[in-house]
């Protein structure tokens, strides 16, 4: 069974990979979701068990559904910085319509596609 403090510092990850995408302070996340800067710092580090209230006030703060504050960041297996990479992607397209993330996704399979016929 999974560690409650394993959840909340799983969830805390998140949200700060969340505010740094976004290039948010924590003051300024926290000005944002009506919370103060230094529960906004507890909930990164997992100290804090959120109320359902203030983690649906982070997502709006995030211009996010609540939702996608559980989807955890998967990654290829690569190297560090290869994951950071993937991880700080993943989080920015968390952010992004339908319609947005079809035109990403087209013109990151143009670039694929372009780089495997100059490797041929």
């Amino acid at each position: 069974m999974k560690k409650r403090a394993d959840t909340l510092k799983q969830f805390g990850e998140r949200v700060r990979d969340l505010r740094k995408t976004q290039r948010l302070s924590q003051e300024e996340l926290a000005e944002k979701a009506d919370l103060h800067y230094t529960y906004i710092g507890g909930v990164e580090r997992g100290e804090r068990n959120l109320s359902l209230k203030s983690i649906d006030r982070i997502a709006l703060a995030l211009k996010m559904d609540i939702r996608e504050l559980f989807i955890p960041c998967t990654s290829i297996k690569t190297d560090v910085e290869g994951n950071k990479i993937i991880s700080e992607i993943n989080n920015l397209l968390a952010t992004k319509e339908p319609m947005a993330l079809r035109l990403i996704w087209q013109l990151v399979k143009d670039i694929d596609d372009w780089v495997r016929e100059r490797k041929e």
